[in-house]
């Protein structure tokens, strides 16, 4: 896989490629690297999921040696210039996570023909992360709104799942997929209190609390419930 993002590395024309280029090749690499079929990532999307990310975390610290391991060895020639430098590395870091999740979860959802649309305009301009199975049944009130159904994205929740909860009116159950472990109680009982319902990679179960665990649906467990809707089993 190594040789797979070096060779991307020594074609790039830009300092830093954009996200969902640095998605695509991570997802190429770790495919040709495990034998990733179609088939074999519809068997397990969370296992995919998680090859995905980390191959992408690997490939990007690869970029930054590559673009930073000169600059980093010489002097600085001020403080300010420290800062700056540090900025720029830490906040591409945080703007590339929550993307490269977007991307790769768009591309299970595309490899098992969900109908979908990312970042759709709802209510008063809110914009949910994925909408099934689009604008036009959202926006059309004969369709069931059974069938609608809506996911946000986030790594971390915090107090930040808050933000979903007025991002479609129509959907009152809203989905959250997280890659946050290790919720607590109390949180988890106010996200069901609200109509959240989790959604996280199988592996990442066994961090809830006990009691919650049947609550919480893994990534393949939510792609199952929405081909159900879509009529697709």
């Amino acid at each position: 896989m190594l040789q797979c993002f070096y060779a991307f590395i020594k074609g790039l024309q830009v300092d830093f490629p954009a996200t969902t280029d640095l998605s695509a090749r991570a997802r190429h690499c770790y495919n040709n690297a495990y034998h990733l079929t179609a088939d074999k990532l519809k068997a397990n999307p969370d296992k995919g999921l998680l090859g995905w990310l980390d191959a992408e975390f690997q490939l990007f610290k690869a970029i930054e040696n590559n673009r930073y391991s000169t600059r980093i060895q010489t002097p600085f020639a001020s403080v300010e210039e420290l800062v700056e430098i540090a900025n720029t590395i830490l906040n591409r870091r945080k703007s590339r996570v929550g993307k490269s999740l977007e991307h790769h979860l768009e591309e299970i959802f595309n490899t098992f023909g969900l109908k979908h649309s990312s970042q759709t305009v709802t209510e008063m301009n809110k914009r949910p992360d994925f909408l099934f199975p689009g604008p036009e049944a959202y926006a059309d009130p004969r369709f069931d709104e059974n069938k609608l159904v809506v996911l946000a994205s986030k790594t971390t929740c915090k107090d930040r799942w808050r933000q979903i909860l007025n991002e479609a009116d129509r959907v009152r159950t809203k989905h959250l997929f997280t890659l946050q472990q290790g919720i607590s109680s109390n949180q988890l009982a106010e996200m069901y209190k609200s109509d959240v319902c989790l959604v996280v990679p199988k592996p990442y179960i066994t961090s809830f609390p006990e009691e919650y665990r049947p609550c919480i649906l893994t990534l393949n467990d939510f792609v199952g419930q929405v081909m159900a809707k879509q009529g697709m089993q």
